[in-house]
């Protein structure tokens, strides 16, 4: 449930822009314009919601703020454009209300220096911060480089310490180091920028190129946002992960899908698994097709405190002939075990077309999730805007049954059940797939909420994949399903 009720405050973190942004730059290439645009929802069923987002500078000082009442189960945009916030903004938000409320921030980049100059990501909102954290894959090399924003969402001003780990667990020169970041306010770090945030120690002595994690602690809370930036024009976001007890995480959406030796409209994805612990684990990864067919299965040992990588094109931490028998054109999910606690991410890049996105594995199963903005919208016979939805039966034994609703202000506008095997994803998508033509009822100007809901005790997870489209453009962006039992 996320809302403000008795000083807890809803929390949205991260890049909010407003053009004319320049982001900090690779060696001899920028990133771009940007702006971010808030989709929220009001997850009660009933009743209205009058929500209030507030525009906190890089100081921690209100900049603006832009009020919006949201029917039941409804959306509402907040565009950081339109809030009279100055060109050159950077901040962050924060939306509150008396009502259970759930967000996605939406970022586009425009005037990218390579392709056709644009790129998306979106990451969702935190209900409350942490004293821990962990950007289980952080990058710095000349094609890919991460750029972390680290907010004190605590009333007084919070002091942080960073560590810095490569992929084997050993810590980065000049880590841990300290920082103060103000009450409210956010900080935003770039192992390939020191004038974006001086405070980091030894950024040009930092390997390049460099793979690893990042761990971030404070006596006050904090929370974060991870916006990797590749050379080839394209972004990928998503939120800090907190540790837990977690030994089994899912990832909905993993793909290894080679045309014309890795050509046209093929796609890989990037799975990162990161051991919280002071001792080596075994880390247990199981691929399963849309039919829930395990493909794959196969064990790593990961060192202590290590973030190991698993890339259906490149190998990334194993060999790439360990996916050889995903074969060509997998579609699927994994689900990672461990006896000891972990944390996990996954990275989708559609190399030819230059696109990518994030999301976080999947903790565990709820029996309602929903997705604060989906589209389906169209220029004449053009395609503008589509969603795919994916969802995961957490259930190892049994299939079972879900209830979909696709929403237009509040009021379900399409409706159906499916049924899903033990372990399987499950794709709806509002422009290719067996759903298609019954969410063609959506209309050709639809931007709406989702629900997805099922009885069976072992829950759902799931997450969505929104690609934009224009004449001469195209980005995707990728965010978590958010459970409200």
């Amino acid at each position: 449930m996320r809302f403000k009720l008795l000083g807890t405050i809803g929390i949205v973190l991260g890049l909010m822009l407003v053009a004319s942004v320049a982001l900090a730059a690779f060696p001899d290439q920028g990133v771009g314009r940007g702006n971010t645009t808030t989709w929220v929802m009001n997850v009660h069923q009933t009743l209205d919601a009058k929500v209030v987002a507030t525009y906190i500078d890089r100081s921690g000082y209100p900049s603006s703020n832009v009020a919006e009442t949201i029917s039941p189960q409804g959306n509402a945009r907040f565009p950081a454009q339109s809030a009279g916030l100055h060109s050159g903004w950077l901040g962050s938000a924060l939306i509150d209300s008396l009502r259970p409320l759930a967000s996605v921030a939406e970022t586009v980049w425009q005037d990218v220096p390579k392709d056709d100059g644009w790129t998306g990501a979106a990451y969702y909102d935190f209900p409350q911060g942490a004293n821990e954290i962990f950007f289980p894959a952080v990058s710095k090399t000349k094609h890919q480089k991460a750029i972390v924003t680290i907010q004190c969402v605590d009333r007084v001003d919070c002091q942080v310490s960073m560590s810095y780990r490569t992929r084997d667990g050993d810590v980065v020169t000049g880590s841990p180091f300290l920082d103060t970041i103000e009450a409210f306010s956010q900080e935003t770090y770039d192992l390939w920028d020191p004038s974006l945030n001086p405070n980091i120690p030894d950024q040009a002595n930092t390997p390049a190129p460099w793979f690893g994690s990042l761990q971030v602690t404070s006596s006050q809370e904090i929370a974060g946002v991870q916006v990797t930036h590749f050379r080839q024009g394209y972004a990928a976001a998503h939120n800090s992960l907190v540790p837990g007890s977690d030994t089994e995480i899912y990832y909905p959406s993993v793909n290894r899908r080679k045309w014309n030796d890795w050509t046209g409209n093929s796609d890989w994805s990037a799975l990162t698994v990161q051991n919280l612990n002071p001792f080596t684990i075994t880390a247990y990864l199981n691929f399963y097709d849309r039919d829930g067919n395990r493909e794959l299965y196969f064990p790593d040992d990961i060192p202590p405190y290590s973030s190991h990588a698993y890339n259906t094109r490149y190998g990334g931490s194993v060999d790439p002939t360990v996916f050889e028998p995903l074969a060509n054109r997998f579609l699927g999910s994994a689900i990672v075990t461990s006896t000891h606690p972990f944390l996990g991410t996954c990275t989708l890049v559609r190399g030819p077309k230059k696109l990518a996105a994030s999301y976080n594995g999947v903790s565990g199963g709820a029996s309602t999730v929903v997705f604060p903005v989906a589209y389906r919208t169209k220029n004449g016979s053009t395609w503008t805007g589509y969603t795919g939805v994916i969802v995961l039966n957490l259930d190892p034994e049994n299939e079972i049954t879900i209830h979909t609703q696709w929403l237009t202000n509040g009021s379900p506008t399409v409706t159906f059940t499916d049924t899903i095997p033990p372990n399987t994803p499950r794709g709806y998508n509002t422009r290719y797939g067996d759903h298609a033509t019954t969410l063609a009822d959506l209309g050709d100007d639809w931007s709406g909420t989702v629900i997805v809901t099922t009885t069976n005790p072992a829950g759902i997870g799931g997450l969505v994949n929104n690609t934009i489209k224009g004449s001469d453009y195209m980005y995707t962006m990728q965010y978590n399903g958010l459970p409200v039992d």
